[in-house]
């Protein structure tokens, strides 16, 4: 068979499924949203939203929960659910909410050589950080503005006061070497930041997890 009639073939036959009832129900079960909602700080929120999430049929994959200033932040990464559902079951859902947005996501759940990965490249350039420093003005933007000029990328950054200090924990992922920046030395990178006034508390590695044992299964 050409290459030609092969690729046409091929299409033909993803018609016929994504026009089947079969086909259908996959996608309705590969479908993810994500879902942002926010209001004023009425307290026990958290478990109440995931329970109205779960009663749609949706399966919670990952969720972020936080409480500053007198109002609350959540987001949801659901899988198997419609939008439409998701909205519907919050819509009067009370609780002092004020914000809900509800958007499809990307499918990042499916993805087995994400970064935590054990078999992942990625692995073994992510580091648990955390750090503490004496506040001062612009203090946070000079330690983050530092890392990103040498090609550290921080993510789920959480920032607070201890005292007089401000401590900085999150995940940093440092350049592979691969893209625009060079492999670091990272003793050089520690050290530097020592010099900044900042305490390292811990910069460990991350110890990634092995996928599931059926993950490959279609």
């Amino acid at each position: 068979m050409s290459l030609r009639k092969l690729v046409t073939a091929s299409a033909a036959a993803a018609r016929r499924v994504s026009s089947s009832p079969l086909g259908s129900q996959r996608r309705m079960y590969s479908s993810q949203v994500l879902i942002h909602m926010g209001g004023t700080d009425q307290g026990e929120i958290f478990s109440d939203a995931h329970k109205a999430i779960c009663g749609t049929g949706g399966e919670v994959k990952e969720s972020r929960s936080v409480r500053l200033g007198g109002r609350f932040s959540q987001m949801f990464l659901v899988a198997n659910v419609e939008k439409a559902a998701v909205e519907e079951a919050l819509k009067d859902f009370g609780h002092g909410i004020d914000y809900l947005n509800v958007q499809p996501a990307r499918q990042t759940t499916r993805d087995m050589k994400g970064p935590y990965c054990a078999t992942s490249p990625l692995v073994p350039f992510v580091r648990h950080a955390r750090l503490t420093v004496p506040w001062k003005r612009g203090i946070v933007d000079e330690v983050t503005e530092f890392l990103n000029k040498n090609g550290v990328t921080v993510t789920d950054l959480d920032e607070y006061r201890a005292g007089k200090d401000v401590v900085l924990e999150g995940f940093a992922h440092l350049p592979t070497g691969l893209a625009e920046f060079p492999q670091v030395s990272e003793s050089d990178l520690l050290q530097s930041l020592e010099r900044m006034g900042v305490k390292v508390l811990e910069f460990a590695k991350v110890i990634g997890q092995d996928p599931p044992a059926n993950a490959g299964a279609a």
